[in-house]
């Protein structure tokens, strides 16, 4: 098993230091989470089952951005991930009640299944060890959601990548793949082994 960097509780300390950070200052809060996502190892052991996910902070665009801080305050459906570590894959877990908001978002996408009595999991990826699309010198788990099914112009153009920050406790990248060919890193989100 790979040594993690942190104890649990100082690994929640160090994100909820840099989401203070980000409020007081952002370029630094952006750069402790890098820096903190660079601490991490490679998962060990694979993630397996449900994990709580929570969305840390975006870096888009100078204008999208404030947007996207400001709605996702108070609206964020996406509730973590749920990995299947023998087949390499997994889906994300939502709140149910936005689950007419997905089908508003994604017409045409069927790959919506209950999961509990109040969440929803969609939007299935691949999983695999890969160096850091930006980070080339650290091995991560790389989270790939181009798959048929996926809605092509949006969610197939994503790649996540996770780091262990401590024993449960993971960091988390996300990348997108623009039109014009470009990938660029659009921000953070950390997910916690749930019980």
């Amino acid at each position: 098993m790979n040594e993690s960097p942190l104890h649990i509780d100082a690994a929640a300390d160090v994100i909820h230091a840099a989401k203070v950070q980000m409020k007081q200052n952002r370029q630094q809060g952006l750069a402790a989470f890098n820096d903190l996502f660079r601490s991490g190892t490679l998962p060990d052991p694979l993630l397996e089952g449900p994990y709580e996910g929570e969305l840390l902070a975006v870096d888009i665009a100078l204008v999208v951005t404030p947007v996207v801080e400001w709605l996702t305050s108070f609206w964020m459906p996406w509730k973590g991930k749920y990995f299947m570590a023998a087949r390499a894959e997994g889906d994300n877990m939502f709140e149910r009640k936005w689950k007419w908001l997905i089908r508003l978002l994604f017409p045409f996408y069927r790959g919506i299944a209950d999961y509990g009595k109040d969440r929803l999991r969609a939007f299935t990826f691949k999983t695999r060890t890969d160096s850091g699309k930006v980070d080339v010198d650290r091995q991560v788990l790389t989270i790939d959601y181009d798959l048929p099914g996926n809605p092509g112009l949006t969610i197939r153009r994503i790649v996540d990548e996770a780091v262990q920050v401590a024993d449960g406790v993971y960091l988390g990248k996300i990348h997108f793949h623009w039109w014009w060919g470009s990938w660029q890193m659009i921000g953070y989100f950390s997910l916690r082994r749930l019980a």
